[in-house]
């Protein structure tokens, strides 16, 4: 029987590299549409960012803060019409918004930069895992956090930091308390890290294990100890709840197939961490 041109052509041509390979994303998710092996390929072969991105977050954290300060102190210092907390948290604003910028270009070079920031709400399905994320951080998370930290620190002795008592269980006093800026504060947790944070951790982070073939529950454990692990300077209570967090937020990811629900999720919870908490806490200790 007479061969077609297709059947001569698959025979003698060498095949595209990751031809074939089975592709783990839900129809309704961003990554579904990403159709060229080419790029497919340039996303699971970008897993050394695995330790690059986060630690460029740090990195550029650092950098910010620093020149902030230096510039804060050629402004005047303390005579300057700036608090230098406000000068901080700004920089580290700064410093998340370049990193979304380095990151768009680099997804860019393979098509994956609209799918790890879609980050705009289309449908409701979106708002309600947000919904479903707070949900759990405050009738569960929080629990389950507190509870991790001090069986963590049962034994002080067996801690880097040697124990911590309940009432320095959290940093939020030490970011509301901080003498910035309020805008300042809102530009940091609420816009800047929860964008930002979303797009390396859920946005592409967890794209890219499942790219690879890491099944989905490791690769939203892993996403989320990651996560967790660039808050270490926040102490050992703080990385553990957003350790759970991304779970939390890994599942909506999952659940949604864009990265809508995340980035909400993330901001409610830090609306529930920064503004409501700190509020109530402080009705309470006024007696009113």
């Amino acid at each position: 029987m007479a061969q077609t041109v297709d059947e001569v052509k698959e025979q003698t041509e060498p095949a595209q590299p990751g031809a074939g390979r089975h592709w783990p994303f839900a129809a309704h998710d961003t990554f579904a549409a990403l159709h060229e092996d080419r790029h497919r390929l340039a996303l699971i072969h970008s897993l050394p960012g695995l330790l690059v991105w986060p630690l460029a977050m740090v990195g550029l954290a650092f950098l910010f803060q620093f020149i902030a300060g230096f510039l804060w102190m050629l402004a005047g210092g303390p005579l300057s019409p700036v608090a230098l907390n406000t000068a901080a948290f700004t920089a580290s604003a700064m410093a998340y918004f370049a990193l979304a910028g380095l990151m768009w270009l680099r997804l860019e070079r393979y098509d994956a930069h609209h799918r790890a920031f879609a980050i705009l709400p289309v449908r409701a399905g979106d708002v309600l895992a947000a919904l479903l994320v707070l949900i759990f951080m405050v009738l569960v998370g929080s629990r389950l956090t507190i509870f991790l930290h001090e069986l963590a620190m049962s034994d002080p002795a067996q801690t880097l930091s040697g124990g911590a008592a309940r009432e320095t269980l959290s940093n939020i006093d030490d970011i509301v308390g901080s003498g910035a800026a309020w805008w300042s504060i809102v530009l940091l947790t609420l816009i800047a890290a929860p964008l930002v944070e979303e797009i390396l951790f859920r946005g592409w982070m967890l794209p890219m294990m499942l790219a690879r073939g890491v099944p989905a529950v490791f690769a939203v454990l892993i996403s989320a100890a990651a996560f967790g692990t660039v808050h270490i300077a926040q102490g050992l209570l703080v990385m553990i709840s957003t350790f759970i967090l991304g779970i939390a937020l890994g599942t909506a990811r999952l659940a949604t197939g864009r990265l809508a629900a995340p980035v909400l999720g993330h901001v409610a919870n830090n609306v529930w961490a920064v503004i409501v908490i700190p509020a109530i806490l402080a009705r309470l200790g006024t007696g009113d």
